[in-house]
Formats: structure tokens, C-alpha cells, sequence
């Protein structure tokens, strides 16, 4: 299964359900509750992840927050 990265578009924490934008500019990836096993995330984060068919579209699959370093200051 191929892995991506994208970010965050949209989340709605009352529903868990969001869109990815993908790397390049492809379609977004729909995000809910189970691809994210239960984790809350917020718009703007970098995400790594499977896509899988589901029944409104594609979903994101194995979601893993991408930590970004902070800068020195």
C-alpha cells in the first residue's frame, strides 16, 4: 500500500471528520474517527498515511502525525 503525505484542511473536533490535502495537489482525502483511531487533530498539521475506497470516497488509512522540528530561536 502506497504511503503519502499531506495536511490538514479542514477537522471538525465535535465529528472527527475532515478533508487532507495530498502532496502535489490531488483530490483530498476524506479523514474520520476510524483512520484516525481516535486521535484529535487540527488544521494545518502534516500527516503520513495509507489511502483506502470507502463508501463517500477515498479515506485516509493509518494516519501518523508528522512532527516538525522547531526552530531555534
Amino acid at each position: 500500500m502506497e504511503v503519502v503525505m499531506g495536511t490538514i484542511s479542514s477537522y471538525s473536533r465535535a465529528t472527527g471528520e475532515g478533508l487532507i490535502e495530498l502532496d502535489g495537489g490531488r483530490e483530498p482525502v476524506l479523514l474520520d474517527m476510524r483512520s484516525s483511531a481516535g486521535r484529535r487533530f487540527r488544521k494545518g498539521q502534516r500527516v503520513q498515511f495509507s489511502r483506502i475506497h470507502g463508501p463517500k470516497g477515498i479515506y485516509a488509512f493509518r494516519l501518523k502525525l508528522i512532527r516538525m522540528p522547531r526552530a531555534n530561536l
